[in-house]
């Protein structure tokens, strides 16, 4: 099966090299996702040309889509073989590119267009937009470490359990109507005090908790309290017991205070390779902001090389 797959995926290399447009091959193109939250606030049309400044010759094309036609738009720019895809949006277009162009050995250059951006913090640093792009012109092609489950991947941090079905209250509020997403909430309340999850670090003694999080490296980097010196080498799990509203209160407290990792329902271990089992048929979860449903039993592997990168040479932290 492995041999197949790669087989597979040589051949739709090549296909892309036989594909590489005269007038894109080794120069950037740029897809900007105007349903990310900062895209909304700040036009595609001022981004557009604040590529078009920051890239200048270097600039191939300037492709603007939505969430529905973004795997089609990467898809098709990788088709002409450029150098780097850059993608303007949060931390879920930033996967979403990652693993649409794995397949076309295509890097990815992750913009700050989102709410959080921690994964292009993560390569990019603390930088600005104009930075961003003024580094993608002394960049290169790096390996990413992220994680996989299910065949999905996240490079940020993942949540699973009953909970993780706040993500539709979420984007209800966002859609601005708050009242069904507070019933939504009320309603969804009773069942996810009661679910608990089964999870088990390296195959280590079994744990049970309603709520896992899994970070790629430490969890505070998602949470932006803390930034990483390096690329991660291996997964921090943390389950959380959350059995009433008091628990709910009393931990995101200690999230904003950033003494999460002392709470008494909280526990918090590394780990390269994480097995989890729900009492459900399927299992709800956020990968990297994005909701998924997996199945009942599944395993969570860390990877050096999940995806490529298209970083600055000479790389800010927490490179």
């Amino acid at each position: 099966m492995a041999l197949v797959h790669g087989v597979a995926l040589s051949a739709q290399r090549d296909v892309v090299r036989s594909e590489c447009d005269v007038g894109v091959c080794g120069r950037f193109i740029v897809v900007i996702n105007s349903d990310a939250g900062a895209v909304r606030r700040q036009g595609p049309r001022a981004l557009r040309a604040l590529a078009q400044r920051a890239l200048g010759g270097q600039l191939a094309n300037v492709v603007t889509t939505d969430r529905r036609d973004l795997v089609a738009a990467l898809q098709a720019a990788a088709r002409r073989a450029p150098r780097a895809v850059a993608v303007v949006g949060g931390d879920g277009t930033a996967r979403t590119a990652l693993q649409t162009l794995a397949p076309f050995d295509v890097p990815v250059a992750p913009l700050p267009g989102g709410t959080l951006n921690r994964l292009t913090k993560r390569v990019f640093g603390q930088a600005s937009m104009e930075t961003c792009l003024a580094a993608m012109l002394t960049g290169a092609s790096r390996p990413l470490a992220g994680a996989r489950v299910e065949g999905h991947c996240f490079y940020v941090a993942a949540g699973f359990g009953a909970w993780m079905h706040l993500q539709t209250m979420r984007e209800r509020v966002r859609g601005k109507n708050f009242v069904a997403g507070l019933r939504l909430l009320m309603r969804l309340a009773p069942q996810q005090f009661a679910e608990r999850l089964h999870w088990s670090p390296n195959e280590a003694t079994t744990l049970v908790n309603s709520t896992l999080v899994v970070g790629v490296g430490r969890i505070d980097s998602a949470l932006g309290t803390h930034a990483q010196m390096h690329e991660p080498a291996l997964l921090e799990a943390a389950g959380a017991d959350v059995r009433d509203w008091g628990g709910l209160a009393g931990i995101a407290a200690s999230v904003l205070l950033r003494r999460w990792r002392r709470h008494r329902d909280v526990t918090t271990l590394a780990a390269r390779r994480v097995t989890v089992t729900s009492g459900r048929n399927g299992t709800p979860a956020l990968l990297d902001g994005e909701y998924q449903m997996l199945g009942r039993s599944f395993e969570i592997v860390f990877e050096a090389n999940c995806g490529r990168v298209w970083a600055p040479v000479r790389r800010r932290r927490p490179w």
